[in-house]
Order: structure tokens, then C-alpha cells, then sequence
């Protein structure tokens, strides 16, 4: 079997967790680069694993021939540039959701990603969890008889930082976070959405005020 040499491309919490399991917990990738901004940060998480490179620019990383593929797990407004770039660069891709900020951004990625004929792939993991995965089976065996409501709960255990809540960079409560109950329940209900009803407000981090942003909402 052929290993893929894998680049992850931004280091914040999930760009941590993705260079961990590729270097610990996989048979088939080796982490071969890290990308930060900050190159303290790149040089840490490289000294981590053997024979692994740090950059601080992903367009460095995109231009070794060496790499197969990229995790991008940067700030979502970033995202459409660096996956844009990628797919010219002929990388197979995993993009952490949000896909962008816009339709529009999206669509951009998606046509850079059709035209290189890469794969590429969004971070929806609840289609993949042993639970949602066995609903979903109970579902289409016609087990629980006709679905007619589906209820999804999702929490985060403490208040983000304002720099990364912020709409303009993630997307915010709603779109950075709620984009995995609205895809699940699109997935689990075979179905599209018609109407949307939403009431949030900021009840518990007022620091998100500053960034306009809100910490509770009912959709």
C-alpha cells in the first residue's frame, strides 16, 4: 500500500488534532508538513513526528511535489484562496466546514476543484459517527416507520475567543457551528429545507459582543 504524504495547513485546535492522528493513528498517511502563520507554532508541532516540514506560507507547502494532499483547517474566510490554490497545485483536499463565507466562494472552490479533477472532501464527520450512522440505517430500513421530526441538540463547553467568533472570520454561531445540525438533518431526512425560523440572542459570553456575534440560538 502506498502512504500519502499529508499537509496540514493552519494550526488552531482542529489543525492540532488533524497533525496528531495522521502522525500517531494512521497506517496509510504521514504528516510530511505544517503550515502556521505563527513559526513558532509550525516548528513545534513539526519537532512532534520525524521527517516532517514547517512553513509559514501554504503556497511553500502546495509547491513540494512530495505532498499528496492538504488538510485545510485555517479561519473560514481563508479557506476559498488556499483550496483555490491547492486544487491548481494538484492536491487531493479535506477542507474543514464551514466550505467558505458565501455562495459565492463556494462555488469559486468548487469549479477550481471540478477543473483539476482532485478530490476533495468537507468536514462533515457526523455522517460518519457510529451513532448518526446506525439512526440512518433505521431510517432507510424503514424501522421507526415514516420520520416526520428530527431534533439536534449541539454544545460547546466554553465561550469562544471573540477574534475567532467573529462573523467576518467563521461565520458565527449559526454558520460555523449549526452548519452540522443543518447538513445532518438534510442527510438524515433525505430532504431540503423550505422555511427557516431563528431566535438568538447573547446570553452567556458578552464578550461576543464585540464581534457582533451571539452564543445561544433556536432554528
Amino acid at each position: 500500500m502506498t502512504t500519502i504524504n499529508m499537509g496540514v495547513i493552519g494550526l488552531g485546535r482542529m489543525g492540532r488534532i488533524y497533525s496528531n492522528h495522521i502522525a500517531r493513528q494512521s497506517d496509510e498517511a504521514r504528516l510530511a508538513g505544517v503550515v502556521s502563520s505563527r513559526p513558532e507554532v509550525a516548528a513545534e508541532v513539526a519537532r512532534g513526528s520525524n521527517n516532517v516540514k514547517a512553513y509559514t506560507d501554504y503556497r511553500d507547502l502546495l509547491a513540494d511535489p512530495a505532498i499528496d494532499g492538504v488538510i485545510v483547517a485555517t479561519l473560514t474566510h481563508t479557506h476559498r484562496d488556499i483550496v483555490v490554490a491547492a486544487a491548481d497545485a494538484g492536491k487531493a483536499i479535506f477542507c474543514e466546514k464551514p466550505i467558505a463565507l458565501t455562495l459565492a466562494e463556494t462555488d469559486a472552490m468548487l469549479e477550481a476543484v471540478e477543473k483539476a479533477g482532485v478530490l476533495f472532501q468537507v468536514g462533515f464527520m457526523r455522517r460518519f459517527d457510529k451513532g448518526y450512522a446506525a439512526a440512518k440505517q433505521k431510517i432507510e430500513a424503514g424501522e421507526i416507520g415514516t420520520p416526520i421530526m428530527a431534533h439536534s441538540i449541539s454544545r460547546d463547553p466554553n465561550c469562544p475567543e471573540p477574534d475567532w467568533a467573529n462573523p467576518a472570520v467563521s461565520g458565527g454561531l449559526i454558520l460555523d457551528l449549526a452548519i452540522h445540525d443543518f447538513d445532518i438533518l438534510r442527510w438524515m431526512m433525505n430532504d431540503e429545507v423550505d422555511r427557516v425560523y431563528a431566535e438568538g440572542g447573547l446570553l452567556n459570553c458578552p464578550e461576543l459582543a464585540q464581534v457582533g456575534d451571539i452564543d445561544n440560538a433556536a432554528v
